[in-house]
């Protein structure tokens, strides 16, 4: 199965994932994507999995595996998964259970059904970590079954849970995150990159893509994508090391990338805001010595 890239983002561009059994694989990208994703994969036989996950409740649970196993016409047995996902009330209403014990649900109706390709939106999403631990269990079968597993995620945190390989989609397309461990710390990278942390990994991450800098209780974090990701530096040599790439300190906690800069906004004589292009619409302080030289650099850009 190949999942055509610019179907997802809605641009012409050559991007595929070919997914292929007995492979997972792990993306992040805007959320503003998932319902396209979702009806790209849906039309090709895939099986797609969300938090929205639909059941009757006033059934048990016990009575929905059943039904999985019925329709599906699969092997494995009821007592099996209710001990491997640790359903301690199996015969208990699903309207009586919480949404943590709901979400098991997802993962066996993954493991019974015949689709040869399986899609998981943001599963790790405000989750227990037991539930991932279940999730990776699930994982393990899946390959085992010879069925691929493709997991999307809003945050690049949440990618970095299913495995250390990890692609990113926007705009621009698809790419594959680099990290320490995948990426040869060569000239080019050092001119192009900066290294962050998201996961406890390094990752790096390219200059021109960050939108601006904050500095939060002594610890610097860059900002794009929606999500912010944490540099061992300070914000002055944050600085010294970004100027040279368009980047403008606007205030004493905030560096702003000059190329994502949409506006500037007066809200009273001593007030002022940098409006960043993103989702978001990002206002970010500026200093009232800043407003004139802010827009010099803007012109000369």
């Amino acid at each position: 199965m190949d999942l055509e890239i610019g179907t997802v983002i809605g641009k012409p561009t050559n991007d595929k994932i070919q997914l292929v059994s007995g492979k997972t694989y792990a993306v992040q990208m805007p959320y503003d994507y998932f319902e396209r994703l979702s009806k790209v994969v849906r039309d090709s036989d895939a099986n797609v999995f969300t938090n929205d996950i639909p059941v009757y409740k006033r059934i048990t649970f016990k009575a929905h595996i059943h039904y999985f196993k019925k329709w599906y016409n699969s092997p494995l047995k009821v007592d099996d998964l209710i001990q491997q996902f640790r359903i301690e009330t199996p015969d208990e209403k699903l309207s009586k259970q919480n949404k943590n014990e709901i979400q098991k649900l997802n993962y066996i109706q993954a493991l019974l059904t015949d689709e040869q390709h399986i899609v998981f939106i943001d599963p790790f999403l405000h989750t227990i970590n037991d539930n991932i631990h279940l999730f990776h269990k699930m994982k393990e079968q899946l390959i085992d079954q010879n069925k691929s597993l493709l997991v999307v995620t809003s945050r690049l945190e949440d990618a970095f849970v299913l495995q250390s390989d990890v692609m990113k989609i926007n705009e621009d397309g698809l790419k594959i995150v680099e990290t320490s461990e995948n990426t040869v710390d060569d000239k080019e990278v050092q001119n192009t990159k900066i290294k962050v942390k998201a996961n406890d990994k390094t990752i790096f991450v390219d200059i021109s893509d960050i939108e601006f800098l904050e500095s939060q209780d002594g610890k610097v974090y860059i900002n794009l994508d929606g999500e912010k990701f944490m540099m061992e530096t300070t914000l002055q040599n944050a600085e010294d090391e970004l100027s040279s790439h368009g980047f403008y300190r606007c205030h004493r906690s905030y560096i702003v990338n000059l190329h994502k800069v949409k506006e500037i906004i007066t809200w009273s004589k001593n007030a002022y805001s940098v409006i960043i292009d993103n989702h978001e619409k990002s206002k970010i302080p500026l200093s009232r010595t800043k407003h004139n030289e802010i827009q010099e650099r803007l012109i000369t850009l």
